[in-house]
């Protein structure tokens, strides 16, 4: 589906969203902290495998 080219044909496909009672603007989700800390324990496990190759390789 191709996007509208004018304005004037992204207002109306917005008004016909409203319409049909679908909210074109919905409220922002509030950010959640897990994924992020969940991405940073996981690269602290990847760093720390990494070091612990490279000091066993050096011994």
């Amino acid at each position: 589906m191709k996007g509208p080219e004018t304005i004037e044909e992204e207002l109306a496909i917005i008004a016909e969203a409203i319409e049909a009672g679908i909210d074109p603007f919905p409220p922002r989700k509030k950010e959640s902290g897990t994924a992020k800390t969940v991405i940073g324990w996981f690269m602290i496990i990847i760093i720390f495998s990494w070091v612990s190759q490279l000091l066993y390789r050096s011994i």
